[in-house]
């Protein structure tokens, strides 16, 4: 059985791609700190509070766990995001993204077997390079192979275009080697995980602007499909409306209803919608399930259902996620779990033939008729 720790933990998306693919693990600790996410974890994952080592910023003035199997953690992104302030994440400057080095210093005190970081590829950029090759580097001088690479969760079964950055290290000791999952379109798009029940759109005020790009909206694509501009907002991504015949934008970790995603939601073509995701659509965005969202959104007492945490809450919970198919990829492979592929994919995995007609040249091919056509 795994022994396995967590930090900057949020909803758990490690501790749910291990179940999902059946991987037995004791939970070592888990590491958070924003209150309402703590509610989710503990509820979806029926852990007790006491499993919390608190903020991971405390990692030298508490006891660290030993003999761990495998440490996860997605440190905090903004200050590396193009979306954020870009204020880096230098050692020592107090921003959110510099958490990375309290990371290290977990790493450091408990000489995991195995340690997988998630970030994002701002971190690769110009500006910020300099703590990415560090931080690799001082993976090196404790005695790990590392291995990295930039993974796209809309090849995973998601329908959201979402790259991040996974760094894998493996202690030397213990590495046979690591190649990462490679997937692919599986088909799946926006449509697919809407709710049934279409929820209320963008009041009637923020649409007077509105222009539809309606050659666009039918469109059956692995891409973004841009099908209208709210004009309402100076931030242009503000405004982008999505054909749900494509993939969503990167699902942000903002509450407001104006902040990122917003879909063109036809499927009562009496009645189209402009709306973001709901709490749960985003949810299962990321990989989680329905069960996930009711055992975050609600708690029973005294025989009655109740609120556990806000719908709010579960918006920023879901963009701060790690996405959980990704995860289980890479669990998969790392494991040697031979079906992780039919339990990323479902019934849309594809065959080793399917795939060989998707190679670029006859992407290329397919292009050239539809356009043709």
């Amino acid at each position: 059985m795994l022994r396995v720790a967590t930090v900057c933990s949020g909803i758990g998306a490690p501790e749910k791609a291990l179940s999902m693919l059946g991987i037995p693990y004791e939970l070592v600790c888990f590491s958070e700190i924003d209150e309402a996410a703590i509610k989710s974890y503990c509820s979806m994952h029926e852990i007790s509070r006491q499993k919390n080592f608190g903020s991971l910023t405390e990692v030298n003035e508490k006891p660290v766990p030993q003999d761990i199997d495998l440490l996860v953690g997605g440190t905090p992104c903004q200050s590396f995001s193009t979306s954020g302030k870009g204020e880096g994440g230098d050692e020592g400057s107090g921003t959110k993204s510099s958490l990375m080095w309290s990371y290290v210093q977990f790493i450091a005190l408990s000489k995991p077997k195995v340690v997988v970081w998630e970030n994002v590829p701002g971190v690769l950029n110009y500006k910020h390079r300099h703590n990415f090759r560090r931080f690799y580097f001082s993976l090196i001088s404790y005695g790990y192979n590392v291995y990295a690479k930039v993974l796209n969760a809309k090849y995973f079964n998601v329908p959201q275009n979402r790259e991040r950055i996974f760094v894998i290290a493996i202690r030397k000791d213990k590495d046979d080697g690591f190649d990462f999952p490679i997937g692919y379109d599986s088909g799946v798009r926006i449509k697919h995980i809407l709710q049934d029940v279409p929820t209320e759109s963008i009041d009637d005020d923020h649409l007077k602007r509105m222009v539809l790009f309606k050659k666009h909206i039918e469109l059956n694509t692995h891409r973004i499909i841009k099908c209208g501009d709210l004009r309402w907002n100076n931030f242009r991504q503000n405004n982008v409306i999505l054909s749900i015949e494509g993939v969503s934008e990167c699902l942000m970790c903002a509450n407001d209803r104006y902040t990122g995603a917003k879909f063109y939601d036809n499927r009562d073509k009496d009645n189209p919608q402009v709306r973001r995701p709901t709490p749960k659509e985003s949810f299962r965005l990321m990989g989680f399930t329905d069960d996930d969202y009711d055992k975050c959104r609600y708690k029973i007492v005294n025989g009655n259902i109740t609120d556990n945490v806000k719908e709010s809450d579960l918006y920023m919970q879901a963009g701060n996620s790690i996405v959980v198919t990704v995860l289980m990829a890479i669990f998969g492979v790392l494991y040697g779990i031979e079906n992780w592929e039919d339990i990323v994919f479902k019934d849309r995995k594809k065959t080793s033939d399917q795939l060989i007609y998707e190679l670029p040249i006859f992407t290329y091919m397919k292009e050239q008729e539809r356009d043709a056509s």
